[in-house]
Order: C-alpha cells, then sequence, then structure tokens
C-alpha cells in the first residue's frame, strides 16, 4: 500500500511529506492505522543531527497509538481491530532484560536507530525504489506503519487516540523518571529543569509520590504557569536567575532531595547538581548531542556531595506494566493526559509542530494522520 508519511533525509533538512510504499506484514508483525503520535523532542534531535540514526530516508515518529488492521503470521494475543499504545523499546521477551520484566532495558534497544525491521528486513520503498527505514522500528509519522508484536501494547477501546499516544513516550518517561528512578518519596523537595514533554510528567510523577516542595525551573514563562497547574509549588525562571540560588532560597540552604535534568544537560547539569543536597539524587532524563563526550561535573564534588548521578530512559520501568498502569491512574483523575495537549495538526503540518514545540509554544503537540 502507498502511504502518506513524514521522511528525514538530511540534519537540519524539514521533514518530507511523500508517499511511501509500505510491504505486508510478516512474521510476528502487524499493520497499524496510526491515529495519533506526539510530538516528541527525541525526533528533532534526529532531524538536527544530534541524535545520529544509521540511514537515510528514515520515516520518524514514535509516540504512536492505533488499530490493528491486519496480522502477520506467529502473532500471539492481538487481534485485528484491537487498540494499540506503540513502544520506542521493543521487547523481545526472551533476552536476559525482559525474563526479569525490565523491557526498558531489552537487548533490541540499541538497533532502534539503525532503520530495519526486528527481523533485519526493511517494509519501507521510496518512489525511486530504495529501502526506508523506521525509527524505533515503528515510523509513526505515517497513516500506517508495519511494527513488530514486540512494539505493541494493547489497550482498551475507549481511550482517546490522542491521549493514548502520550503515554508511549512522554507520559512514563518523566513520571517513571520520579516515581522509579529516583524514587521520590512522600515529603521529599524535587526539582525539574526543563518543564517540556518529560520535566512536566516528572513534576506529575512527582506529586503522585507525595513530594513536599517541588520547584519547576525553564526560561519560558508560560511553561512554569503550566508546570503549577500540574503539580509544582513553586517556580524559577533560570534564564533570569541564579537556580543554585533560588533553590537554596527555597529549602533553607540545604537543596532538594532530588533533581531532574529534563533539557540541554551541557548547560543544566552542573546548576542542577549543586541544588541537590548531600546524597541526593541527579536523574538525567535530556538527551544531549552525540558530540558531548563529557558532563560539567567535577569528579572531587561528585565523592564529597555523596550524590548519585543516574540516567532514566522509558522512566526506568517496563513500558508493558506502566502503561496500563498510566491508563488505570488517569481514569481515577491522578494522571492528566488531556491537559498536556497544546494543539493537534495534520501531518503536513509536522514541521509547524516542531517550529512551535521548539519556540516553546507548545507542551505537547499531537500529529493526526488523518486530519
Amino acid at each position: 500500500m502507498r502511504v502518506p508519511s513524514a521522511v528525514f533525509h538530511r540534519p537540519g533538512d524539514p521533514l518530507s511529506i511523500e508517499p511511501i510504499e509500505l510491504a505486508p506484514p510478516q512474521a510476528g508483525e502487524l499493520l497499524v492505522r496510526i491515529e495519533a503520535v506526539g510530538l516528541c523532542r527525541t525526533d528533532w534531535h534526529v532531524m538536527q543531527g544530534e541524535r545520529r540514526v544509521a540511514m537515510s530516508p528514515m520515516v520518524l515518529g514514535h509516540e504512536g497509538a492505533g488499530i490493528v488492521e491486519a496480522l502477520g503470521p506467529q502473532v500471539d494475543g492481538i487481534s485485528v481491530g484491537d487498540h494499540v499504545v506503540l513502544t520506542f523499546i521493543p521487547g523481545c521477551g526472551t533476552c536476559r532484560w525482559c525474563r526479569q520484566g525490565r523491557e526498558h532495558l531489552c537487548a533490541l534497544g540499541p538497533r532502534i536507530t539503525q532503520g530495519p525491521q526486528v527481523d533485519g528486513s526493511y517494509r519501507r520503498k521510496d518512489m525511486a525504489g530504495r529501502d526506508v527505514g523506521a525509527f524505533c522500528m515503528i515510523g509513526a509519522f505515517a497513516q500506517h506503519t508495519v511494527v513488530h508484536q514486540a512494539s505493541v501494547v494493547v489497550i482498551d477501546r475507549d481511550l482517546p487516540f490522542d491521549l493514548a499516544s502520550l503515554v508511549a513516550c512522554g507520559v512514563p518517561a518523566g513520571i517513571g523518571a520520579a516515581r522509579h528512578r529516583a524514587r521520590v518519596r512522600t515529603g521529599d523537595s524535587v526539582l525539574v529543569v526543563g518543564v517540556g514533554g518529560d520535566g512536566m510528567n516528572v513534576v506529575q510523577g512527582a506529586r503522585l509520590a507525595g513530594a513536599g516542595t517541588i520547584i519547576a525551573a525553564d526560561i519560558v514563562d508560560r511553561k512554569l504557569e503550566w508546570a503549577r497547574a500540574f503539580g509544582a509549588t513553586h517556580t524559577v525562571n533560570n534564564a533570569d536567575d541564579d537556580l543554585v540560588a533560588a533553590v537554596q532560597a527555597l529549602t533553607d540552604g540545604v537543596g532538594v532531595d532530588h533533581a531532574f535534568v529534563c533539557v540541554d544537560p551541557p548547560r543544566t547539569l552542573l546548576p542542577a547538581f549543586r541544588a541537590t543536597a548531600k546524597a541526593g539524587n541527579v536523574v538525567v532524563t535530556a538527551l544531549t548531542p552525540a558530540e558531548e563526550l563529557t558532563m560539567p561535573i567535577p569528579p572531587l564534588e561528585l565523592v564529597t556531595s555523596q550524590k548519585a548521578l543516574m540516567g532514566s530512559v522509558y522512566g526506568f520501568a517496563s513500558p508493558r506494566v506502566q502503561i496500563p498502569e498510566l491508563i488505570a491512574l488517569h481514569r481515577q483523575g491522578t494522571v492528566r493526559l488531556s491537559e498536556l495537549i497544546t494543539r493537534r495538526y495534520p501531518l503536513e503540518a509536522i514541521n509547524q509542530g516542531y517550529a512551535d514545540l521548539i519556540a516553546g509554544r507548545n507542551l505537547r503537540g499531537v500529529v493526526r494522520p488523518w486530519d
């Protein structure tokens, strides 16, 4: 079938909306009609050349949800008509990590920037007959995609697709970072640097965990206003204010128990580290350009402060556990999803959606490929 898709060709270029020939699903795969895709900054990093991929052309998009329209052979537990969320790290089910229930660490994870399907072959070709890759083995910026069952979580059919797409990436990444990586506890103090897609959900996660003080820091005042609605108790515009001094003033000179670096680690990691109390946790969720090879933290400070520095992907928990849990929490009214969506876009306006994201006009934009 011929499928309109948003295709990456070269770093620095906008995505190209063009037809792609999509082959039928093979063993273990399914055809999904994409109904909604979140505009995640990770794809923007690819577009800018900061997140390297192994090939082009490549269909981007990974924060997706849709309807199963066809099955290849050897698909288990999934039926035509099922509503699904796509997971940007597959869960093969057989590697060491998956056997431990830690699908977010699946051995297939390092392959998500390569382009081919799980079996190493391709399902997409451009009009010149060239193989086309799928980012995260998903390629969700399209009206249809073919994915392996390892990348699929079946959900209830009554959840709107634009909300379902958000629990594919940004919501579990942020909420999980607070709940599962840092393990925020009742009464703890938290700093979130960068309250975009991931950071706003860290704020939600800290609130869910019972944090007493939640400080949101950003350079966009509108995002700071949004952060208060999501549970921040204090806000700091760190374009104007000394972040370390501001945090110390709010914590009686001690610093926070947990700091989360959700944007631009080369610039924000050291202030976040110094704003953290002794023996506290510093969690990095933001991606850094591949050219950045060092972290701006003096080793002596790391040792003498006894702080823990850690990374977090997918909220450091299996998406197969987190996705149903977060949907349940949304139904209970404790996780906000619709409030995360600032604007919806047709596929043809995807580059405008990313321009709005980078300009700070959106908390989360959602592409609906059939609009």
